[in-house]
């Protein structure tokens, strides 16, 4: 189904059931914590819960009916804060993972009151919320419409919603899911057949390889990204649920996983990756019920199958540590920091812990610490050739270590344990 300016906000309770063919089994043990939103019908109630996978035993978290409406697109889960968050109607509901008890509501506050917020995903690497704004805007001169679609941001403490993307980057999107790479600080969709990377820096583009599926298949949806390996994993549909692949971010290149599922379908309301256990987890709509479904990283085959209980739905669920703690590994390119080559310079340990050794052959005249999006850390920074530079105040993650010396400059990447 592809979205035109994103303008389907009404996707509450919209839930895709996608054509797709009857699985083997074979079940694993987890040990994840799952959560999401447990839905039933008579009578309409969505409330918090968390799930074992394993049997599917549901346990509801705080209040038994949060809200009647959410909106499918995305969810956050913050596993620093420990907090769940999803749109209800037009605000933004944020629970505490711990005990249910609602952190915060407020209203989505929109760029533009003809606008959208949809598609968003929560980033580890700086613990923000990305999405796609989206806005039809008419003309008076020449009496057309355009759509203006661009990278955004959400701060769910205001719920205001804030362009990262200068210009328009899509004029639509499929909805076959949303992912950002925390480690490349990349935010990829599909779009006309293009998987679509977005600079979440500066909002432009950043790749759009078309999508091919060489060993033949229809499409590439409902893709989640697996931080245990940093790649990209979805289903490769073709009459059904084919079988579970993989695509290069690079070239567009779907690659399928051996074991083949032909299930008839899939619920289009998001996947979640356990990287530490290397399951994909998604749903399908079998005979039975709603199924959650567990399927191997390794080769597509099932490692787990439940059927939601009472006939009732389990939407946008997450796994606490899918990507816990993941920091860049590209740095902000607005930072311009210069390297040269005509000065030896070497650094240890790397990754340090406490203290970073520096041996140069002269000493530097300045030294400054960026993290990772380019910023300034606060520090101490002596100048002398041999030193040791205190960093057990800077939290975990991709430093570069910037020294100036009298007609060049040198940056060096270090990792803080």
């Amino acid at each position: 189904m592809k979205l035109k300016f994103n303008t389907q906000k009404n996707l509450i309770f919209n839930f895709l059931i996608i054509s797709v063919l009857l699985p083997c089994t074979s079940f694993g043990q987890l040990g994840n914590n799952m959560y999401g939103l447990y839905r039933q019908l008579n009578p309409t109630s969505v409330t918090f819960v968390e799930m074992d996978p394993v049997n599917g035993i549901i346990t509801p978290i705080g209040n038994p009916a949060l809200s009647t409406t959410i909106n499918t697109t995305g969810v956050s889960l913050n596993p620093y804060n420990l907090s769940y968050s999803y749109q209800d109607d037009d605000s933004w509901l944020s629970i505490s993972l711990q005990d249910g008890s609602i952190l915060s509501d407020v209203v989505v506050n929109l760029p533009s009151a003809t606008g959208d917020f949809n598609n968003f995903r929560f980033n580890t690497a700086d613990s923000t919320m990305y999405g796609l704004y989206s806005q039809v805007i008419y003309n008076q001169t020449t009496g057309t419409y355009s759509g203006d679609m661009r990278l955004a941001s959400c701060d769910l403490n205001t719920g205001l919603v804030s362009l990262v993307s200068p210009t328009s980057i899509a004029t639509s999107y499929t909805m076959a899911g949303a992912v950002i790479n925390p480690h490349l600080m990349v935010y990829y969709f599909i779009s006309e057949d293009k998987l679509k990377g977005l600079d979440i820096y500066n909002g432009t583009i950043y790749s759009e390889p078309l999508i091919t599926i060489p060993s033949g298949g229809n499409s590439f949806d409902n893709f989640a990204y697996n931080c245990g390996d940093t790649t990209m994993y979805g289903l490769i549909m073709q009459n059904g649920v084919k079988c579970l692949g993989k695509i290069d971010a690079t070239t567009g290149v779907v690659t399928p996983l051996p074991t083949q599922l032909n299930l008839p379908n899939y619920i289009m309301n998001a996947a979640s990756i356990d990287p530490l256990n290397g399951i994909y987890y998604f749903e399908s709509m079998l005979t039975g019920g709603v199924t959650l479904i567990g399927l191997s990283l390794q080769d597509g085959s099932i490692v787990s199958s439940v059927e939601i209980p009472n006939a009732g739905y389990f939407d946008m669920f997450r796994i606490d540590s899918d990507c816990f703690e993941a920091f860049p590994t590209r740095v902000n390119p607005a930072a311009q920091l210069t390297d040269a080559s005509n000065i030896a310079v070497k650094i240890a340990p790397n990754p340090a812990g406490e203290q970073l050794s520096i041996i140069a052959p002269q000493g530097p005249t300045n030294i400054e610490i960026f993290n990772a999006l380019g910023q300034k850390m606060v520090g101490n920074w002596s100048s002398h050739p041999t030193q040791q530079l205190n960093i057990d105040h800077l939290d975990s993650g991709m430093y570069i270590l910037e020294l100036q010396f009298a007609n060049t400059s040198k940056s060096i990447r270090f990792i803080k344990e």
